[in-house]
């Protein structure tokens, strides 16, 4: 057994305290990481539409560990205001990414590409409070089937 008990975990052990901010601090150090690499070393994708596909899709996922790190907060404000302090964090960090990549060698700051960020923020919280039930206590996420009507 680990150095926490089942029985503290449920509790509020430190290292499950903060495991669900784990993901948004990653998923944001890739994109912090993606967005450094030079136009030269990234993979030319043949697709039309690939470059603001990717943005789209990268900041969705963004946004759900944003809303799972927001609505598993010990904090009832973050809680309560999951999907605003999400929605703030997430244009936030595409507008400061969009930024940063005016001083990357081949990369540029476009405002197409700052809306394709903006529109996978918008569908990833909405994806997450679809699919995903959350209690404001922040004991348990509940993940829902949804029904096909």
């Amino acid at each position: 057994m680990s150095a926490c008990s089942v029985k503290r975990i449920r509790k509020g052990c430190l290292v499950r305290k903060h495991l669900y901010k784990l993901p948004a601090i990653l998923y944001s150090i890739l994109i912090f990481y993606l967005s450094s690499l030079p136009q030269r070393e990234l993979p030319q994708v043949p697709i039309f539409g690939f470059d603001k596909i990717s943005h789209f899709l990268e900041y969705l996922f963004y946004a759900m560990t944003l809303m799972l790190a927001f609505t598993k907060s010990k904090s009832t404000f973050f809680q309560k205001n999951a999907v605003v302090v999400s929605a703030v964090t997430g244009l936030l960090y595409a507008a400061s990414d969009e930024f940063h990549q005016l001083y990357v060698a081949g990369r540029d700051c476009t405002l197409s590409d700052f809306i394709a960020d903006a529109i996978g923020v918008i569908v990833g919280i909405y994806l997450f409070r679809k699919l995903i039930r959350y209690d404001h206590s922040g004991d348990d996420i509940i993940y829902q089937k949804t029904s096909h009507k």
